[in-house]
């Protein structure tokens, strides 16, 4: 099998895009394959590539059980029987065997049919699973599928080995296939089974099914979904790790006189426009479409539904670049009772899903209703205000609190004055004070929430003042920010009494913080977070234990790190799972030195994956000289 090389080269959650390198060039992913039917062309390639296709998917069962196909894709390749000198993919027969109970072919047969014609990606025989089949049949389906990647002799160079992770519905064997085919030697994970579902729209399933195959499969293998390229669901699918599908929908609702949009498809009989995104706009009206012989029609609207697709998954790599994905989805989910249903069913998962997030995005975050309580992100902060208790606190309202300006009337000063925490009412929940002009607490655009009655608790005109200081407002602000982005308790021994809170002139927010003259840390202003200097890593790591926040690497990478070079997957031993991408982790060698400072870019789990790409985008090295607070802003 060809070296694995799948970069990642931005990530939303579990939504990436990526590299994908094959023998016949790299795959960038979120994509679409589309389906190529040798023996019944509909659209030339060129029209294809012209819309965003640049790898594509036929079935080496058809091509094998035609003499005339065979013997000239065993002559000049599949590439040159398609016309495309770019990365293909084969499928098997898988279907064929499932719908006609056999094929004349083994599964090594197949396989090596599939490489002698110089497939990309050749997948193996796998057995189908229908939604409907029984815990056992199903389980049979996975095992054989397995039983069949084993029987594939070792050590295959010319072709990626696709292992299909089969189960039918049950979560506990699309986890058993995944992680079977992560094992072995398959560097291409196809989810199949899912075409029925797909067609009967229980999308609530497929959530079930992509993150069970997902979350128990190697992050350092494409995730594929077999027969998903309807553009109504291809946000979801991204939205939860899947990187590329593939689909002959384009054709098939085409020759039904359907057309794909992305919330969902309509007959021609009832369109009256076109959209100008179709390259149908400008150069035929409805009326010639509809008048058009049936054939002509069929490629006509073929050319729609295949940009309609790529339309649609031009939006979601910007969105994930954006990282506005999740905010696009749930708008999206709206579109149709079967997506909000399924968008509910992953909001199940968000105690899960919660650990891939970023610590903060660059968007600012949509609350919509409450919907958004649930989301990886409210969350994240509910866990947290929860965690810290709330010992009969003051409950702030928007006469006290706005997002984004100065403490008003007072409210420092009373906040000094008393031992209660102090709780703003926040959408629906109630959050510390101190995380005010955190993210997500600051960076909000919402439709308002309605914050539950708490007991025990004193408004600000009640809260009992003592007429000298109790506390200093700065120092709890930056320890509840550090107990947030890096563990309860971290906040007091990383910031002790002795710490030096510095603000900016033109602001008057928090900008540095200083304990004995030296740069602890910065606050960003943009997501009220920490970045910290090389002597603020040292005491977050004099404050926690191994590994805690900690990505190790090879002593000859260290050298490099500590001169203020980024961090390459490759050169990892070992990381904290539990480290949040986007979040500041402390680079140290084998000894567990400190050798340098920078923010990961995956999260703990995905870390370990990779062999390929930046793992830790170092900002400073140990050797790089001593850090100073950046200038007035």
């Amino acid at each position: 099998m060809p070296e694995l090389n799948f970069e990642i080269t931005g990530k939303d959650g579990l939504a990436r895009t990526a590299k994908f390198k094959t023998p016949h060039g790299v795959i960038e992913t979120p994509t679409i394959l589309p389906v190529i039917n040798p023996n019944i062309p509909t659209l030339g390639i060129g029209e294809m590539v012209s819309l965003g296709a640049r790898a594509f998917i036929t079935n080496s069962y058809i091509i094998r059980r035609s003499e005339n196909l065979r013997e000239k894709a065993e002559k000049n390749g599949v590439h040159s029987l398609i016309g495309f000198d770019g990365p293909i993919m084969t499928d098997s027969g898988t279907f064929q065997s499932h719908v006609y109970s056999d094929v004349e072919y083994t599964n090594l047969e197949i396989v090596e049919f599939q490489r002698k014609i110089g497939s990309d990606i050749s997948t193996i025989l796998d057995v189908f699973s229908e939604p409907d089949f029984s815990h056992e049949k199903a389980e049979y389906a996975v095992m054989e599928t397995y039983s069949r990647m084993n029987e594939v002799p070792q050590g295959v160079e010319d072709t990626i080995l696709a292992g299909p992770i089969q189960g039918s519905v049950y979560p506990d064997l699309r986890k058993r296939s995944a992680e079977l085919m992560s094992s072995s030697q398959a560097g291409y994970l196809p989810i199949g089974g899912v075409v029925p579902l797909l067609e009967n729209y229980r999308y609530d399933a497929l959530v079930d099914i992509i993150i069970s195959s997902k979350l128990n499969a190697s992050f350092s293998k494409p995730i594929h979904l077999f027969g998903g390229g309807h553009p109504m669901f291809l946000s979801m699918a991204v939205l939860l790790g899947v990187d590329i599908f593939d689909s002959a929908s384009y054709v098939k609702y085409a020759r039904d006189g359907r057309m794909l949009f992305s919330d969902g498809s309509k007959e021609l009989s009832r369109i009256s426009t076109l959209p100008r995104w179709s390259p149908l706009y400008g150069k035929y009206s409805v009326k010639e479409i509809r008048e058009m012989n049936a054939e002509e029609r069929k490629k006509a609207l073929s050319l729609h539904n295949l940009a309609a697709i790529f339309n649609e998954l031009h939006e979601i790599k910007e969105r994930i670049y954006q990282q506005t994905l999740w905010q696009y989805v749930e708008t999206k989910a709206r579109s149709h009772p079967y997506l909000f249903k399924a968008y509910r069913r992953i909001l199940e998962y968000s105690e899960i899903l919660e650990k891939y997030e970023d610590l903060s995005k660059k968007s600012t975050f949509f609350y919509f209703d409450r919907y958004s309580d649930s989301t990886p992100y409210i969350t994240r902060l509910s866990n947290f205000s929860k965690s810290i208790g709330d010992g009969n606190p003051v409950i702030l309202g928007d006469e006290h609190w706005h997002p984004g300006r100065p403490h008003e009337r007072g409210l420092k000063a009373a906040y000094e004055s008393s031992d209660r925490p102090f709780l703003l009412k926040w959408q629906n929940m109630l959050v510390p004070l101190e995380l005010d002009e955190t993210y997500p607490v600051e960076q909000i655009i919402s439709a308002g929430g309605q914050v539950p009655a708490a007991e025990n608790v004193t408004s600000l005109q009640e809260t009992p003042l003592s007429e000298t200081k109790l506390r200093d407002f700065d120092i709890h602000r930056v320890r509840t920010i550090a107990d947030y982005q890096f563990g309860i308790g971290i906040g007091e021994r990383l910031f002790p009494d002795e710490t030096v809170v510095t603000r900016s002139r033109n602001t008057g927010r928090i900008r540095g913080i200083f304990l004995a003259g030296k740069l602890l840390a910065t606050l960003r202003a943009h997501d009220g977070f920490f970045t910290l200097t090389v002597e603020g890593a040292r005491r977050l790591k004099d404050a926690c234990k191994a590994p805690k926040h900690r990505v190790m690497v090879t002593d000859d990478s260290a050298e490099f790190n500590s001169k203020g070079f980024n961090v390459f997957f490759k050169f990892i031993i070992s990381s904290d799972e539990s480290i949040i991408a986007g979040n500041e982790v402390l680079v140290v060698n084998s000894k567990d030195e400190l050798i340098a400072v920078g923010k990961s870019v995956l999260s703990g789990t995905e870390i370990k994956y990779f062999r390929s790409g930046v793992g830790v985008k170092v900002h400073k090295g140990i050797l790089q000289g001593e850090e100073k607070e950046p200038g007035p802003d």
